[in-house]
């Protein structure tokens, strides 16, 4: 019924209590496989996958972990979307954890909205200071979901479903892109995803510290602008003009140049 796809990324600090909440969903009427795609981790994560296998057999919870070389997060999901053998796919980030329910929710709301494609639903974003915010995603401001997207993100890639058939038909993650790959995408199947939003909250986002380089935040400009480009015929020219000036006015490029004159790439 569902494949769920998770990338994984030198995630040895807290890949362990993302397996903890797979290993946690309640499936009760139906199966899932889980696959971990490991993109060229330098450190302990593959061993640590590797490691839980015994704990999902146990559970008789199918697992397949595939490793490839440091491709990026877009790459990952690709190869995971290649290799699942279920109708829908659900994404995981390494650093994400799930509400034991998560899975079962999401099913029977799938058997219940059988013209639907794309399913979301709500989710914490813990942050380092222990402080959260409910993130309610899947809200549509416009009856057009290319311009909603287009004007504003509502779609988190570790809260939503999407039937395989989707991606197969229009596209996968582009992996031409550094940055915001997630949101290309659904940009990219906007105008043929049929949405059911979950108003529950399934899923913990989490902020982790990391070191934010100047090589992020260059190409996460740059790439902004290419997807600004890339789907403007979903707005008119004063909203596409309007995006345009956002994001040139926002601190991202600063940020870059200022720690590229500092630290370099």
């Amino acid at each position: 019924m569902i494949t769920v796809i998770c990338p994984c990324y030198n995630a040895e600090k807290y890949i362990d209590k993302t397996i903890a909440s797979l290993l946690d969903q309640i499936s009760v009427n139906f199966r899932f496989e889980i696959i971990f795609v490991d993109d060229g981790s330098t450190d302990n994560t593959l061993e640590l996958l590797n490691n839980s296998k015994q704990l999902f057999n146990a559970k008789d919870i199918k697992i397949k972990i595939i490793s490839q070389d440091n491709y990026g997060a877009g790459a990952a999901r690709n190869k995971g979307i290649k290799s699942a053998s279920f109708e829908y796919l659900a994404f995981l980030d390494a650093d994400d954890i799930w509400m034991k329910t998560k899975l079962q929710v999401c099913h029977d709301f799938i058997i219940k909205n059988k013209e639907s494609n794309l399913f979301s639903h709500n989710e914490k974003y813990i942050k380092l200071n222990g402080n959260n915010i409910l993130l309610k995603n899947g809200r549509f401001k416009y009856e057009s979901i290319s311009k909603s997207l287009y004007l504003k993100n509502s779609l988190s890639t570790s809260a939503v479903i999407v039937k395989k058939s989707l991606l197969i038909d229009h596209g996968y993650f582009d992996t031409s892109l550094k940055s915001s790959q997630d949101y290309d995408l659904w940009l990219k199947l906007s105008p043929y995803i049929k949405a059911c939003n979950i108003e529950i909250t399934l899923g913990e986002y989490h902020e982790i510290e990391n070191s934010i380089t100047s090589k992020y935040y260059l190409f996460r400009f740059f790439d902004q602008l290419i997807i600004a480009y890339r789907y403007r015929k979903y707005v008119n020219f004063a909203s596409f003009l309007k995006k345009i000036l956002k994001i040139l006015a926002s601190k991202q490029w600063v940020l870059g140049l200022f720690n590229f004159k500092k630290h370099g790439f």
